[in-house]
């Protein structure tokens, strides 16, 4: 039986990827694939390292292992030997919007059985640079987020001090789950399952993968 696959749904994969790939705020486009290439690797091993083993020696690339494996092992102290390392924090940030820019057309074509999805090559070029224009301490989140901080809820705003990879969550948001228009509204759906019984999966969900929220 062939799986129909949503138009939209298949754009923002394809677009997610293209961004991993890109040059970010702090990193090349060929960092970024490295670091998309782990995470992806360490989310498909038969036989991963554990959460307390740094396979690389690399900051960033142990990171995105420990991401794309362990992500529910990271501890705001471990966030701050990595940053001790010498990696700053709006770094951090970009490692875990690559991560989590890379693993979800992966992680959809095998739940459904398709073939996994390739990285496409990566872009050349200098980073960006592009930050979010002030920076400010959150109470709700370890890494530093736009100002002002804590307005949003902790997820929302994780990932606000690079705009791209904040940008390119959103645009896999809307068409993996909901915009961020739409949330407000119990009783929104696309015609297939209600906004209950989402959000029922998604707590399922969230319970099997350990997420605390």
């Amino acid at each position: 039986m062939t799986t129909v696959v949503r138009d939209d749904l298949s754009d923002a994969h394809r677009r997610s990827l293209a961004h991993v790939v890109s040059p970010g705020a702090r990193l090349t486009g060929e960092q970024r694939r490295r670091i998309a290439e782990v995470a992806i690797e360490a989310y498909l091993s038969a036989a991963p390292t554990p959460p307390w083993v740094r396979p690389f020696g690399d900051p960033a690339l142990d990171l995105a292992y420990r991401l794309g494996r362990h992500a529910g092992t990271i501890t705001k102290d471990w966030y701050e030997q990595i940053v001790t390392e010498g990696m700053h924090p709006v770094e951090w940030v970009e490692v875990v919007g690559v991560v989590i820019a890379a693993l979800p057309p992966v992680a959809f074509a095998r739940a459904i059985g398709a073939p996994l999805p390739a990285l496409p090559p990566a872009v050349p070029g200098p980073p960006t640079g592009r930050e979010a224009d002030e920076l400010a301490p959150a109470r709700l989140n370890f890494v530093p987020v736009a100002a002002p901080a804590d307005r949003m809820p902790s997820v929302v705003q994780a990932l606000s001090a690079v705009p791209d990879d904040w940008n390119n969550l959103w645009q896999l948001a809307e068409a993996q789950y909901m915009s961020d228009r739409a949330m407000d509204d119990p009783l929104w759906n696309r015609g297939t399952l209600s906004r209950p019984q989402m959000e029922l999966v998604a707590g399922r969900l969230s319970l099997i993968r350990e997420c605390f929220f």
